[in-house]
């Protein structure tokens, strides 16, 4: 299959003054360098940058100067509402996910274009990614999401059932359900709830798609406090989408609560060895 028979598409990255200018610089890297060359990268400011990350973006649009458009937001409003401005500023049907410290794999749009080709009545195209520390070759541990739709509808109800820096959303389908929104850190389960909740079609590839950087402070604050509030939405919005049934309900208020109380170290090690195999 060549190129021209495949779907045109957007790229949609949020970065913000936090970030360090070298992940940033790899990430945006890993998009030129595709087998399949995006026709739009929307990269949203969340906020005003640093000098260094400006002049990172700078370079990146010397090379690529008609495929970078820049949203550049006054203020800091965090991933979800990022995201949602960016949806609406990408241009083309299908929308690739990418965080701005991640690495894609070389061909990780041409496996997800030939997927859409495939079934276009699909919503998100999803795959599996590893952990890596310092240099991308240094892997800790993978993500392992369910492939067939019927696994991931069941796989929903307790967990993400999608690794978001790996997806490809059709943007019909995402305004439809009412796009990303400010959900804390659950921007994503919430949009992949509504998504599967509407019974649009979704698939997840097999194979490893992004190299994901993790550092130690990620499990840390997969245990904030505020994350709660954002949980027992999420649990009740799948009961009542009628996902879940009131006992699986509580059951996974219940076991987010726990996740919320164990020890930072302790659940690195439950993701780790149990849930990241």
């Amino acid at each position: 299959m060549y190129n021209d028979e495949l779907p045109d598409f957007s790229v949609l990255m949020s970065v913000y003054q936090k970030e360090k200018p070298v992940f940033l610089d790899q990430a945006l890297m890993s998009i030129e360098e595709q087998t399949v060359i995006p026709d739009q990268i929307v990269l949203v400011e969340d906020g005003p940058l640093t000098a260094e990350l400006d002049k990172v973006i700078e370079e990146h649009q010397k090379r690529f100067s008609n495929k970078y458009e820049l949203l550049k937001l006054t203020s800091n409003r965090g991933l979800g509402a990022a995201l949602q401005k960016g949806v609406e500023r990408c241009r083309y049907d299908w929308i690739a996910r990418m965080d701005s410290d991640d690495v894609s794999v070389p061909n990780r749009f041409e496996l997800q274009l030939k997927a859409v080709v495939n079934n276009p009545q699909l919503a998100i195209v999803g795959g599996q990614i590893d952990e890596f520390t310092g240099e991308v070759n240094h892997i800790t541990g993978k993500r392992l999401v369910p492939t067939g739709q019927e696994d991931i509808y069941q796989f929903v109800k307790w967990r993400s059932p999608f690794n978001h820096p790996s997806v490809m959303l059709n943007k019909k389908a995402i305004l439809d359900v009412g796009n990303y929104q400010a959900n804390g850190r659950l921007e994503d389960y919430f949009l992949w709830s509504k998504v599967i909740i509407e019974k649009y079609p979704v698939l997840n590839l097999s194979e490893v798609l992004v190299h994901m950087r993790v550092d130690t402070g990620m499990y840390g604050r997969r245990g904030e406090w505020a994350n709660l509030k954002q949980i027992f939405k999420l649990r009740r919005m799948l009961y009542k989408g009628k996902l879940v049934s009131r006992c699986e309900e509580l059951t996974g208020d219940f076991v987010m609560v726990a996740n919320v109380i164990v020890p930072a170290k302790l659940r690195e090690l439950i993701y780790k060895k149990v849930l990241h195999k």
